[in-house]
């Protein structure tokens, strides 16, 4: 077979023609069909460092929607309040429990807890609803805080139901931890220190019949404790009181909503909370700045401490303002909650309202 016949073969498995017409094209562009893009869903499949980035977001966007609309430190004062009223309950069950009073046993002990935590997880459950309806983009026109908390008078039920369900939890979790000795431990020695216990300790030396009783110190690491827990479920279960506002949800379906859309935003949630606790964490590790102030003032006076009215009144006023912060911190916590579960049911970051239209009808009365 000659070389011709060859080439003759692969052309004409190659299709190819050499007596066929030669075409001539008009040169063509080639056209894509427009592309609807989607925003992004929170499938958990976009890494590790997309979640990390939109859960910075998210808290950013929080803060930054605080200080759009400042009549949302209602929240914090509120919140405040409702830890004022732990403070009292704890320091008089405290006290009642101590000598020379022994007034109450212990399942008396333990149901006067019981409802302490109760009566403060609803008010801190309805505030949260209230904050929800406030600036959730599904209620619709933007109103203030309190008009907001007005709203929550049609989900009183579900909240209380909600509420009896996370302070039996708490209660539980507290009680062993409260007589195993672990919160005196742990959390003595930590307010043991500048500038905390020129506040709790004088109490321990002082006379009469409240003073020796370390009800107030009681009380303190009490609140604290307690507080981690509440917090701690609140967390947990974060989408289940926007699901019972917003979606009117029965319980049980909030419970298993909240737990299935936690799923898709777990690393945004992780990240989110981290940084607000750890600007708490930080702002509380300033208070060494006192030992380091108070060596340097009084060096004589560290092992016999007596710290003299100005101490006493730099003490309390930074505990008022370390207080005042970790509530507005609350505040921040509580938007970035109701912006985690928007993210979570549309896969958007919720933007800031615009100053000069919603913010106006946002401070509505």
């Amino acid at each position: 077979m000659t070389l011709t016949r060859i080439s003759e073969i692969i052309h004409e498995w190659m299709g190819w023609c050499p007596n066929a017409p030669v075409l001539r094209t008009a040169s063509t562009v080639l056209s894509t069909p427009p592309v609807t893009v989607h925003p992004l869903e929170p499938d958990g499949k976009s890494g590790g460092t997309g979640r990390i980035d939109r859960g910075t977001s998210i808290a950013i966007v929080s803060i930054k929607t605080l200080v759009e609309n400042k009549q949302l430190l209602w929240f914090s004062f509120l919140t405040g309040l409702v830890m004022a009223f732990m403070f009292i309950a704890q320091y008089g069950l405290h006290l009642l429990g101590t000598y020379p009073y022994y007034v109450i046993n212990f399942p008396r002990w333990l149901v006067l807890t019981f409802v302490i935590d109760l009566a403060s997880v609803f008010f801190l459950t309805v505030l949260m609803a209230g904050l929800i309806l406030t600036i959730s983009p599904k209620t619709g026109k933007p109103v203030s805080f309190l008009k907001g908390l007005s709203r929550t008078k049609s989900y009183l039920r579900p909240l209380t139901n909600w509420s009896v369900l996370l302070a039996l939890l708490g209660t539980a979790t507290y009680v062993p931890l409260y007589y195993s000795g672990y919160m005196r431990f742990t959390l003595y020695p930590v307010l043991d220190q500048f500038p905390f216990n020129f506040i709790l300790f004088p109490e321990v030396y002082s006379t009469g019949p409240i003073g020796g009783t370390y009800a107030i110190l009681s009380a303190v690491t009490s609140i604290v404790v307690v507080s981690g827990i509440n917090i701690v479920l609140l967390i947990l279960t974060l989408f289940v009181i926007p699901l019972l506002v917003l979606e009117k949800r029965r319980l049980p379906d909030a419970v298993a909503g909240s737990i299935a859309l936690m799923k898709n935003v777990r690393g945004e949630l992780f990240t989110c909370f981290f940084l607000l606790i750890l600007v708490v964490s930080v702002a509380a590790m300033t208070s060494l700045l006192f030992r380091v102030v108070y060596g340097v003032i009084a060096p004589d006076m560290l092992l016999f401490w007596y710290p003299g009215d100005t101490w006493i009144a730099a003490a309390v006023l930074y505990m008022f303002i370390l207080c005042g912060m970790i509530f507005v911190v609350s505040t921040i916590a509580g938007i970035a909650a109701v912006n985690l579960y928007t993210y979570a049911k549309s896969g958007r970051i919720p933007e800031i309202p615009d100053k000069k239209d919603d913010v106006a009808a946002f401070t509505q009365r």
